[in-house]
């Protein structure tokens, strides 16, 4: 006779087992719902033929029932794996070929234990043990049943680790759930292990589908209770993990409560650091963390650009608990930008600003500048023989040497440009008259006393300047007033200065 509490407890079980079924079956269009269904029923035709076989007296059914039950006993072990493997979304193009594999393989015991002439390879004896409070099988297992029943563990084994590497690597707002799940396999597999290293003796009262209420009770809590199977938190779950902005999630406190690999990999640190650097090496991120204030900022860490969007995290209430911020490597968008402006402000020849540029520039300082400012305007003389006779190679040559030494002989604070062709300009807000005059004369004696060399040509060139001073804002003023005195430095025979 049962007693109450081994009835009620398999009872529970069965019904537990049910209710899951039921549960996964109103969401199984949902990722991984199709693989747990699967293994429920396993699970649930195991605990109905484990009941039956306790229920039986005669040794005709308990065998019968046994045999049946080893539908679930050697699937279940492959089902979990499959679920496993579908809710952490590892090795998912290999899952199918996985489960054909192991489904074939699997029923071979099946097949032993269902076929009366190949019985004898995996059982030796099967007998009847009876007392006064109830009659159990006691089998005698073959050496390949052993190496059988060592798979059904193996893949409980490889099961459990999934979800613990999964638990592991997942973000915290993932691992209630995958706690949940984690408890609801741990607990079979326990007492399945301690079913079989006890050779069947221990535990006759309480079968597997005993313990399988616990699993069911804590199944229904994770869907129920944790989204186990919603779509939502496993793909925000995929989307923290996998998204290539970085995300790091704080309390209302301002303390980082969560980070995902990206943002690890950003900012070159982890959980144990990142709030010192928060504060410390980005105190702006840091204060508006604090605030919980919709922002955005720009910094650079460890040699890389980072942008940084920070949103508050509310409550129902409106309430701000939090803060989450996105981080993107804007490294690379930075420096082609900076390089299209380069290439958009600098003139490829020389390397000095180009006429538009120059001439914005010029106008930016012109409105500020309340003491008179200046601009040396001058050209090369005789520049298109240099092209005649050495050919237009030479001539950037010449060209390009020119932009070297107006980098090396002119003062930082000059705004220096290739205005056009082999004309220059140099414009100064900050010197006296008599310093760029003599900036100018300067120019012109290098010039003529530098040889320019381009395939073993040697070749000398003499430049005429004019200056021009003025308190104005208007650039046109001071150029007209330059070229005026260019044009008079090329009357008086070139290679001079005129102011």
């Amino acid at each position: 006779m049962l007693s109450f509490p081994v009835l009620f407890f398999n009872l529970l079980s069965i019904g537990m087992l049910l209710g899951v079924l039921i549960a996964v079956w109103r969401v199984r269009s949902k990722r991984a719902a199709s693989e747990l269904l699967i293994a429920v029923l396993f699970m649930l035709i195991w605990s109905l033929t484990s009941f039956a076989e306790m229920v039986s007296y005669t040794f005709f059914f308990k065998v019968l029932w046994r045999n049946i039950c080893q539908i679930g006993v050697f699937y279940t072990p492959v089902a979990t794996l499959l679920f496993s493997l579908a809710y952490t979304g590892y090795w998912r193009e290999k899952q199918k070929q996985i489960g054909r594999i192991l489904y074939i393989y699997q029923g071979v015991g099946i097949i032993l234990v269902g076929t009366d002439f190949l019985h004898h390879w995996i059982r030796h004896s099967v007998s009847l043990v009876t007392s006064s409070q109830f009659s159990t099988l006691v089998v005698e297992t073959t050496v390949l049943a052993k190496f059988l029943i060592s798979g059904n563990f193996f893949l409980m084994v490889f099961s459990l680790v999934l979800v613990i590497v999964f638990v592991v690597t997942t973000s915290t707002s993932m691992r209630k759930q995958a706690y949940i799940l984690l408890l609801g396999m741990v607990i079979p597999f326990l007492y399945a292990m301690a079913k079989v290293v006890s050779n069947e003796q221990f535990l006759q009262i309480l079968p597997i589908s005993g313990v399988f209420a616990l699993s069911g009770l804590l199944l229904l809590l994770g869907i129920y209770r944790f989204d186990l199977l919603k779509l939502a938190p496993l793909a925000r779950e995929q989307a923290f993990r996998f998204l290539g902005e970085g995300i790091v999630i704080c309390d209302g406190e301002g303390h980082v409560v969560d980070m995902n690999p990206a943002a690890k990999e950003l900012l070159g640190t982890d959980m144990d650091l990142i709030e010192e650097q928060l504060y410390l090496e980005i105190p702006r991120w840091g204060n508006a963390v604090r605030q919980s204030e919709r922002t955005s900022l720009e910094f650079a860490l460890k040699g890389r650009s980072l942008f940084a969007e920070l949103y508050p995290i509310t409550s129902k209430a409106t309430e701000a608990i939090g803060t989450i911020t996105l981080i993107q490597n804007v490294t690379l968008l930075k420096q082609r930008a900076e390089e299209l402006q380069h290439r958009a402000e600098i003139d490829g020849l020389t390397g000095l600003y180009n006429r538009q540029t120059f001439i914005e520039k010029v106008e930016e300082q012109l409105l500020l500048a309340s003491l008179p400012s200046h601009l040396i305007y001058f050209d090369l003389d005789h520049f298109k023989q240099i092209n005649d006779q050495w050919g237009h190679r030479s001539g950037d040559a010449v060209l390009h040497s020119i932009g070297s030494i107006l980098k090396e002989e002119v003062d930082e604070d000059c705004i220096v440009c290739r205005f056009g062709g082999e004309e220059f300009a140099i414009f100064s807000s900050h010197k006296s008259r008599d310093e760029i005059i003599s900036c100018a004369e300067h120019l012109r004696k290098y010039v003529e006393l530098h040889i320019f060399t381009h395939e073993q040509h040697s070749i000398r060139l003499t430049v005429s300047l004019g200056v021009s001073s003025a308190i104005t804002s208007s650039f046109d003023e001071l150029y007209r007033e330059a070229d005026s005195c260019l044009y008079e430095a090329k009357k008086a025979g070139r290679n001079c200065v005129r102011y």
